[in-house]
């Protein structure tokens, strides 16, 4: 892995359309400390759509592939310190964190520069929603950093249940993604599962999802959940692993019905995500 260190000049990205804006409660900005992600060398690096994305395109160098390098923001908690200071409208403030990068990636607990950011938003109580989007079973770490801010929701991505496939994630990952919900939800947290993306499940995923005690679950397929309706996991290694039409969102509609017919708080892609209530 090649890791670069630069200072940027500004933390939180506005956002004025797009995915993340695609419900009725939509997201005003995101926060990404990094360009690159240390997952990407890993199943979801596969279909991972940031791969595509211009901050990936402008920061890569000859010779890098998607895993292979990451170009950390070491001074975005000061950045966030400073902009949430000077910000006129926090309580209209929603923040995804994070669409490009995982905030718990394996060197956030050398860096730990996702833990220095939850401790300058715990100073403000008056944001709407803070989305701590992840992978990564190591946001156990900060759940009582996360309890300490009245509008943060924890987004665990679970894409199923199975570890037999040859583009999933291993038995150990799942379960300890599992049971990190379990723990947030136990320690009061408000927690929100994303299967984004749906890959094949077997016939206990809907059981098993309903048991954690998530507060929201959300349903994405490829083609809708990448933004560009499939065009970019087309372009990916993924479209030429998969064993399945990845295109026909079956699967993901099948267990969008099972969950809905037990849980009040059942969502889909795009406006799922900006859906998540506020702090009131």
């Amino acid at each position: 892995m090649n890791i670069r260190r630069v200072r940027a000049k500004s933390i939180l990205t506005p956002q004025k359309r797009g995915f993340l804006t695609a419900g009725e409660r939509p997201f005003t900005h995101s926060l990404s400390w990094a360009t690159g992600c240390q997952f990407g060398a890993l199943y979801c690096g596969a279909f991972c759509y940031a791969q595509m994305l211009p901050n990936w395109h402008f920061g890569w160098r000859e010779g890098e592939a998607w895993g292979e390098a990451l170009i950390i923001k070491q001074n975005a908690p000061e950045l966030l310190a400073a902009q949430l200071a000077r910000a006129r409208n926090r309580r209209q403030m929603r923040i995804f964190m994070s669409p490009v990068t995982d905030p718990y990636q394996p060197i956030e607990r050398k860096l730990r520069l996702t833990r220095r950011c939850l401790e300058v938003f715990a100073r403000y109580a008056d944001l709407d929603l803070l989305l701590i989007q992840t992978r990564g079973p190591a946001v156990v770490d900060d759940f009582d950093r996360i309890a300490a801010i009245p509008y943060a929701w924890l987004g665990m991505s679970i894409e199923t249940d199975r570890h037999d496939l040859p583009y999933g994630p291993s038995k150990s990952h799942i379960e300890r993604r599992f049971a990190a919900v379990e723990r947030a939800v136990a320690r009061g947290l408000k927690a929100q599962i994303a299967v984004s993306p749906c890959l094949p499940y077997s016939p206990n995923f809907a059981e098993r999802l309903l048991e954690t005690g998530a507060q929201r679950i959300v349903i994405d397929t490829f083609a809708i959940g990448d933004g560009s309706r499939g065009a970019r996991t087309g372009a990916s290694p993924f479209a030429a692993l998969a064993d399945y039409d990845w295109r026909d969102g079956a699967l993901a509609e099948s267990l969008y019905h099972q969950l809905s017919a037990y849980h009040d708080s059942v969502a889909w892609s795009g406006a799922g995500f900006a859906g998540i209530p506020g702090r009131a």
